[in-house]
């Protein structure tokens, strides 16, 4: 677009034809050359010390008769339009320089121009050689006759292309630097968000495809040899190649760890130059053209160093390179956070594990699949738990809770819980029993309210031999029944209060019978919770998922069941399953029907 500079006279006149051309920025004030006069300033003595502050800039003098279009000016004037001193001096031989594009533009503004009088200053190009262009600007003022039309047009036209190009860089420079200040603000928060070294790893080579990598690597140096941590981008073969100490020669990585500070190589001539060692190896072995090795350090030292590659030769300028070093600190935290979340979580499953109960789940007449899954939010140790236990009048006790919260003594708290109703269970107290009796233990090892913790439960007492099932909960999700030829439906059941409220809580049992195929599906609110949305669909969603459960293998079907959970980077909440098919009474000299063992393990795994 044309760039346009009015100073409006007394009085304005007659238009002319108008037009467009690109925008252009304002020429430096000072002009010498062939044809060209000082624009700004007076001549300095010889022996003054003033140096300009720009360099020198063609210009030409010009009269444009706007009646007759007819203009007198100089042979710099010609030059600067790229035409011969010898052209026809007529405004449409100026013209006919301009693109065709930009004339609609470029003759509107001079039309305003003449239009407003006074002081003017428009900006154009003109094609030059190669495909390139020539950016000019034209200042000056119009003269009009005593009646206000405008009669000439008098002025200086400059070649300004030197400061154009110089503004145009500083643009792209801004945009540039504006474009990887973003792309840090969005790794920098895919960072914050990964918790284990795998997403890490993920998020970082996105970002990585933005700053113009290919490849990172973090290696660490252990018993003087170097090891790889993590990596993303590289494949085996360039890995082994860079960290290759059996020469004994000096190579980037051990540059870079030697002296403490970023080593940047630009290209493969640059490091076959700085490494002559490995230049063979550089250029045959590597994929990348430029690498940068920064070193890495977290809260308790230096831990390696971070490596990464280009496909192509960079420059690595400075804000560039004070980006990668950020990028590499990011990192840095990001990984010792990593091993941090790790090292917690490991310490919660194990904590887990004690707890809920070890091996296989079976009972007569029974059989059984359990599943606990822990949350994934490090230190976050659930309440939940599972059990079956076998009575020693036949009957089998399958038990499944949840205590508040998610803490080292939210799951000790577990443990006593299911300890107590284990023992009420062994002692024949019934199911209102057990549950009125954990109750009142669960208020009594909390005496101070602010501190007091609640827990849900569901108690089902089976006997295989009469298939009978009595159902006690308190304030649990009631357990599901799948009936052999019927479809998955919620029990009805008049359940009592969390375990811990009121000690004086009384909860109501229900008395069902059940076929021999049937299977009950009882689960903690981790699993409901997962699935997002209203907790009423997330119960239809459980059903439908029992469906076929009276003839499925019921280990597939709690797989399945799992399976179906959203995945989610920091799920708050675990989750306890247990499933149970009555296969009917047993003779005596029949085994035992026994489920899979609980698979803690393989549950996290997934």
């Amino acid at each position: 677009m044309t760039e346009v500079g009015l100073q409006s006279g007394p009085s304005a006149g007659k238009g002319i034809a108008g037009g467009t051309t690109s925008a252009l920025p304002a020429p430096d004030r000072r002009t010498e050359g062939h044809g060209a006069k000082d624009a700004g300033t007076d001549h300095q003595p010889s022996n003054s010390p003033f140096q300009p502050s720009a360099g020198p800039v063609q210009a030409g003098f010009f009269c444009w008769d706007v009646a007759t279009g007819e203009i007198d000016c100089d042979p710099p004037t010609f030059r600067l339009h790229g035409l011969p001193e010898d052209s026809p001096a007529h405004l449409d031989t100026f013209l006919s320089r301009i693109p065709e594009s930009d004339l609609p533009e470029f003759m509107g503004a001079l039309q305003s121009m003449a239009e407003a009088g006074g002081n003017y200053q428009i900006a154009y190009r003109i094609p030059a050689g190669e495909g390139g262009w020539r950016s000019l600007e034209a200042r000056g003022r119009v003269l009009s006759d005593a009646a206000g039309v405008p009669t000439r047009m008098v002025g200086v036209v400059m070649d300004t292309t030197a400061a154009h190009e110089r503004q145009e860089a500083e643009k792209r420079r801004l945009r540039d630097s504006a474009t990887r200040n973003r792309r840090m603000q969005q790794l920098t928060a895919s960072l914050a968000a990964a918790v284990t070294v795998k997403d890490i790893m993920a998020a970082t080579q996105v970002g990585l495809q933005d700053f113009g990598a290919s490849g990172l690597a973090v290696v660490a140096s252990q018993c003087d040899r170097l090891s790889v941590v993590a990596s993303c981008g590289y494949q085996e073969e360039e890995l082994a190649v860079l960290c290759d100490a059996d020469t004994g020669a000096c190579s980037l990585l051990q540059d870079a760890l030697a002296r403490h500070a970023p080593v940047f190589v630009a290209s493969v001539a640059d490091r076959a130059a700085a490494y002559p060692q490995q230049a063979q190896q550089a250029a045959e072995g590597s994929r990348s053209r430029a690498w940068a090795a920064i070193p890495m350090a977290d809260s308790q030292g230096p831990i390696g160093v971070c490596l990464m590659g280009f496909p192509s030769p960079q420059e690595f300028g400075p804000e560039e390179r004070a980006l990668l070093v950020a990028l590499a600190g990011l990192l840095a935290q990001s990984l010792e956070r990593a091993r941090m979340y790790e090292s917690q979580h490991a310490l919660a499953l194990d904590l887990q594990r004690g707890i809920l109960p070890q091996g296989p789940l079976s009972a007569p007449g029974l059989t059984i699949a359990a599943r606990y899954q822990a949350a994934t939010s490090g230190m976050w140790i659930g309440g939940d738990w599972y059990d079956a236990i076998r009575l020693p009048d036949g009957a089998v006790a399958l038990v499944i809770g949840d205590v508040q919260g998610h803490s080292v003594h939210a799951a000790s708290l577990m443990g006593k819980l299911r300890t107590a109703i284990h023992a009420y269970a062994c002692e024949g107290h019934g199911p209102a029993g057990v549950l009125a009796r954990t109750n009142r233990l669960l208020v009594e090892f909390s005496p101070d309210p602010d501190r007091a913790m609640l827990a849900t439960c569901c108690y089902l007492l089976i006997r295989p031999a009469e298939g009978t099932l009595e159902a006690c909960t308190a304030g649990h999700l009631a357990p599901a029944l799948i009936a052999p030829g019927e479809p998955p439906r919620l029990l009805e059941i008049a359940g009592g209060l969390p375990l811990g409220v009121d000690p004086q809580a009384q909860y109501p049992s229900e008395q069902i019978p059940i076929r021999p195929g049937s299977v009950l599906a009882v689960t903690t609110d981790g699993l409901l919770e997962a699935a997002g949305g209203d907790i009423g669909v997330a119960i239809e969603d459980f059903l439908a998922g029992l469906a076929g459960a009276a003839t499925a293998d019921l280990e597939v079907l709690a797989d399945k069941l799992l399976a179906g959970v959203k995945p989610a980077p920091r799920r708050s909440d675990d989750i306890a399953l247990l499933l149970a098919r009555l296969i009917g009474p047993q003779r005596p000299d029949e085994p035992s029907a026994t489920g899979m063992a609980t698979q803690a393990e393989a549950s996290d795994a997934r």
